[in-house]
Order: structure tokens, then C-alpha cells, then sequence
């Protein structure tokens, strides 16, 4: 990522490389929709990852390569060491986690990442398999 301490200007369609976990993991990050926080002031970026290696014992492989929908925040994008690489219309596989996550966000339970992507995929892989978030 470049030294330039300017924001990059985020905007739909944007196609990013990021950090992974491990070096067998290179996500990509795509830009679907920017909603505006209603509350906290700031942007809410609704992204599809992929390229993810996450274990999950409920898929056929026992490996998950795309989170459809993240809802994440700016400070997101400032740490995940994003690489542009290219514009891409919106993927609309967001779209159904997107509904599910308005509703509840505008009933007041639920809201966006502020953490790297890397450490969103480490929270999602422990979910999926039960294991504490607290434990190393």
C-alpha cells in the first residue's frame, strides 16, 4: 500500500486485493454498496470477500472461499493493507445477507465491522467451528 496518508476515495465497483490470514489466503474485496450511518456519522461499505480459505464443517469441502455480504466500516479499509486491482459491477449474491442485515441493523441489532478483514475472517472461521473467540 502506498506511504500517501491521503483516504483513498471508496466508491461501488472497486475490486481490491487484501491481507489475508496466512499466505495461502488472498482475499479480494469488492465494493456492492455504501450506505450512509444514519447515526454515527461515516459510511457503512457492503462488501462480498473472496478468495477466503475458511474452515467450516457444514460445506461438502470443509472450506468456505466467499463471505457474500460483510457490512464494515472505513477503518476496515484503512487496515487491511488494500491493493486496488481493477472495477467490477456489484456482485448481487450480497443482496439476501444485505436484507437480512438491514432489518436488523435498523431494528437496532446488528452493525459493521471496524477490524482488518483478516481479522473478520478469523472471527467468522471461529464461529463456524465453535471455538471460543477468546482462545488462541
Amino acid at each position: 500500500m502506498s506511504q500517501n496518508t491521503a483516504t483513498p476515495d471508496y466508491a461501488v465497483g472497486q475490486l481490491w486485493a487484501c491481507k489475508g490470514r496466512h499466505d495461502g489466503e488472498h482475499p479480494t474485496l469488492l465494493i456492492n454498496r455504501i450506505d450512509k450511518h444514519p447515526l454515527g456519522g461515516g459510511n457503512i461499505y457492503h462488501v462480498t470477500l473472496e478468495g477466503l480459505k475458511i474452515r467450516n464443517p457444514r460445506l461438502p469441502k470443509g472450506v468456505m472461499t466467499q463471505l457474500a455480504h460483510a457490512p464494515v466500516t472505513a477503518q476496515t479499509l484503512e487496515r487491511s493493507q488494500l491493493q486496488r486491482i481493477g472495477q467490477r459491477a456489484p456482485d448481487p449474491v450480497y443482496l439476501q445477507g444485505y436484507g437480512q442485515w438491514r432489518e436488523a441493523f435498523d431494528a437496532g441489532n446488528a452493525g459493521s465491522f471496524g477490524v482488518s478483514i483478516a481479522t473478520i475472517l478469523e472471527i467468522v472461521e471461529r464461529r463456524l467451528n465453535g471455538t471460543p473467540l477468546d482462545q488462541p
